[in-house]
């Protein structure tokens, strides 16, 4: 490369007049930077890798730099956290995560709006199936409530039954202890035999229909609580 490609370069990076011959350590940190850029340039790479290229650069450098990546036919891929410069460089955002690694294609300002339009649905499906499971709730428990009432019924009838039946034992019992507190029946061994059989049958029937009675009552009291 002859000395006038060179100064063409090095002036497209603000690099003119003195400033050509002016020695690496003489230069500002600036013009350093400038010059890495310009000799970065030169090298012609398919691929360039940035970590936040525009740190620490002037307005100037930072232009030249924009500028120089703009024309540059490779691929870029750079990290950085000006969003103006993101805005006129960039193509393409790739977001990562401990998960996975999502890709926009577009500038930054692209990138947020199709980040907050992703989000919204993302929360209008939490809200739409929060709601669905509402429904089906309510449905469901409308479906307990009913099935709740029927056995409701169900219960009282049966417990007014068996109230009814241990009335009516009740009454047989009572019949039958008034027999055998008849002199006359006292005295005869075979009719007492009889009659405090039929009274041991009738109480252990009433003893059953009372543990029958207790259990109803204690699934109708679970049911109205």
């Amino acid at each position: 490369m002859n000395e006038k490609d060179i100064r063409t370069i090095l002036g497209s990076f603000l690099f003119s007049g003195d400033d050509v011959t002016k020695t690496v350590n003489s230069l500002s940190g600036g013009e350093k930077a400038r010059l890495a850029l310009a000799k970065l340039m030169m090298q012609k790479a398919n691929l360039l890798i940035l970590d936040e290229p525009t740190n620490h650069l002037d307005l100037d450098s930072k232009e030249i730099l924009e500028n120089a990546l703009i024309d540059y036919p490779g691929t870029l891929l750079f990290v950085s956290h000006d969003r103006y410069f993101i805005n006129r460089i960039d193509t393409k955002v790739v977001e990562l995560s401990s998960e996975v690694a999502f890709e926009y294609l577009g500038d930054y300002d692209y990138y947020i709006e199709k980040k907050q339009e992703l989000e919204e649905l993302a929360q209008m499906k939490v809200n739409e199936s929060q709601k669905a499971e509402a429904i089906v709730g309510k449905q469901t428990t409308s479906k307990i409530d009913k099935e709740a009432k029927k056995r409701e019924r169900q219960l009282r009838r049966s417990i007014e039954q068996l109230e009814i039946e241990m009335a009516k034992i009740n009454e047989e019992i009572s019949k039958i202890e008034d027999e055998l507190c008849k002199p006359d029946i006292f005295q005869n061994h075979e009719k007492v035999l009889e009659l405090q059989t039929q009274l041991d049958n009738f109480k252990s029937e009433y003893e059953n229909l009372e543990l029958h009675w207790l259990d109803l009552n204690e699934e109708l009291e679970n049911i109205i609580l």
